[in-house]
């Protein structure tokens, strides 16, 4: 008997055993799975246990960190706090949430929140501590960059003048945000803090509006906007505009709006500032109106004076300079172009003393070319449009080598003077702008004579001119001269090429109401 009670308290002590360790295993594998760093030391500071937290943590793994002293992770500057912690925990005393910096390998701070507790043996006797260390270094640099934003949000609204809102639809109360009532015009305090006291506050005509702008938003998606005068405690009237939105529980019932509120007294009282600026603008205009018109249709008659007196210039200068200097220059050009590129595979200094010459022949062709609009071909007075057209024509393409298609309608014969130098003058422009600008190989001219109008139509196969259309100072000139004689200029453009018209009435050259004489399309 006495040898088998034996035996049975051996068995109850294996089993004991057993469970401890597996205690311990549990205990251990909690430990290494912990995402906090849980450290042990004895009470000289002493390393004697080191979990896989610490070593991601602090960068030192098990094997350099037991039997080393935890000052290996302290700054210099804080060495004093470890000697502060260990008297603590030989008087058996609890650690907790101690926030403070520690050094993980390479040098890098780690702000870190420590709690620390004795380790007692059998006896009670404090022999060492077990410290879990939590980074906080996120968590911290997440608190200041909300700080920040939060000092940054204040401060935009002080410097926006903007204060906030929050209605709790059910009780009713307000809560605004410390600067409402300086926005409100109220005295500090003042506030009663409900939508009574609120409404009360509002100018009488606007209060409507404003309870018209909540129920539109309790009942329709949201979103709340109303502008209206505030009665300040001064008993002056202030504007303010605010913005809200409706706050809805789960089962999508109206709880709670929240917004935002500002004064807009000086945006106020600059509208009706530029209203009435408007207004007196608008009296002022209607009081010119009539003098503009009567100034305008002088314009008018001054306009188609100038425009004979320049033609009869043109004849003048014309007889001297002729026009065919400006077709000289424009050959010169194409002369000088192919020049210029093989002097720039074969002598680029020289090659670019003709791209200077080519620079002064085309400043040169620019100017003479605003002196052709005042110049008189003279085969217009000693021939007429044909001839005159078809000369043209002839020397233009024999230097551009662009080839021209011309229709002469046989009805066109000799028409007023005015009108002749006009249609000259936009088959002229027409012409070098196509030389120019359009890269058409080929050209078309037709001009006819209906019953009661000349057309002339002018088309290129070029790349089109760019989108949108601006008008240059050809254009204009060409315009200006339709709409002398009373007629109407289009202007077509694509990629398929350009197309200008012209049509003149035969039966008035100068009428005394011009239409819209220029119309661009692309």
């Amino acid at each position: 008997m006495p040898m088998v009670q034996k035996n049975r308290l051996s068995v109850d002590a294996v089993v004991k055993i057993d469970t401890a360790e597996e205690a311990r295993s549990r205990l251990a594998a909690i430990v290494q799975c912990s995402d906090d760093a849980i450290v042990a030391k004895d009470l000289n500071g002493i390393v004697t246990s080191w979990n896989s937290s610490a070593e991601r943590i602090f960068g030192y793994t098990e094997q350099e960190m037991v039997g080393k002293p935890i000052a290996l992770i302290i700054p210099p500057d804080l060495q004093s706090q470890e000697a502060q912690i260990l008297q603590r925990l030989r008087a058996g005393k609890r650690i907790e949430h101690f926030e403070t910096v520690r050094i993980a390998k390479g040098g890098r701070r780690v702000l870190v929140s420590l709690t620390i507790s004795p380790v007692k043996d059998a006896s009670g006797r404090v022999v060492g501590a077990s410290k879990i260390a939590r980074d906080i270094t996120r968590i911290k640099q997440v608190e200041r960059a909300l700080r920040e934003s939060e000092q940054r949000i204040r401060f935009c609204m002080e410097a926006a003048n903007i204060g906030t809102w929050d209605w709790d639809i059910e009780s009713g109360s307000i809560r605004w945000s410390d600067n409402m009532e300086r926005i409100h015009g109220q005295r500090p305090g003042s506030f009663g803090g409900n939508v009574e006291v609120f409404q009360k506050g509002i100018y009488k005509q606007d209060r409507p509006r404003v309870e018209q702008a909540i129920q539109q938003a309790l009942e329709g998606d949201g979103r709340y906007h109303a502008e209206y005068r505030q009665i300040k405690a001064d008993g002056s009237l202030g504007w303010m505009e605010a913005h809200g939105q409706v706050i809805y529980d789960s089962s999508n019932r109206s709880i709670q709006m929240m917004g935002v509120c500002r004064d807009i007294s000086e945006r106020k009282a600059s509208e009706q500032a530029l209203k009435e600026a408007h207004e007196q603008l608008d009296a002022r205009v209607n009081e010119r109106t009539s003098e503009l018109d009567r100034a305008r249709e002088s314009l008018r008659m001054l306009s188609a004076r100038l425009l004979q007196m320049q033609d009869d210039e043109r004849r003048r200068i014309a007889r001297e300079l002729h026009d065919t200097a400006g077709q000289i220059l424009v050959a010169l050009n194409l002369n000088l172009v192919p020049v210029e590129e093989e002097l720039q595979r074969n002598n680029p200094e020289l090659a670019r003393q003709i791209t200077g010459s080519l620079r002064l022949i085309e400043e040169l062709s620019r100017d003479l070319r605003t002196m052709s609009h005042l110049l008189h071909p003279p085969l217009l007075d000693e021939a007429g449009l044909h001839s005159a057209v078809r000369w043209y024509v002839e020397g233009f393409a024999e230097r551009s080598k662009i080839e021209v298609d011309l229709q002469l309608d046989p009805k066109v014969e000799r028409l007023p003077a005015e009108l002749e130098t006009a249609i000259f003058r936009i088959v002229q422009e027409c012409l070098t702008n196509i030389h120019r600008h359009s890269g058409s190989s080929s050209a078309s001219i037709s001009i006819t004579r209906a019953s009661n109008n000349v057309t002339i139509e002018i088309r290129d196969q070029g790349q089109g001119m760019p989108v949108p259309i601006r008008p240059g100072v050809g254009i204009q000139g060409m315009g200006e001269r339709v709409r002398q004689l009373g007629g109407q200029l289009e202007i077509a453009s694509g990629k398929g090429g350009t197309r200008i018209t012209a049509i003149f009435p035969t039966n008035s050259m100068l009428p005394e109401v011009s239409p819209e004489v220029v119309s661009v399309t692309s």
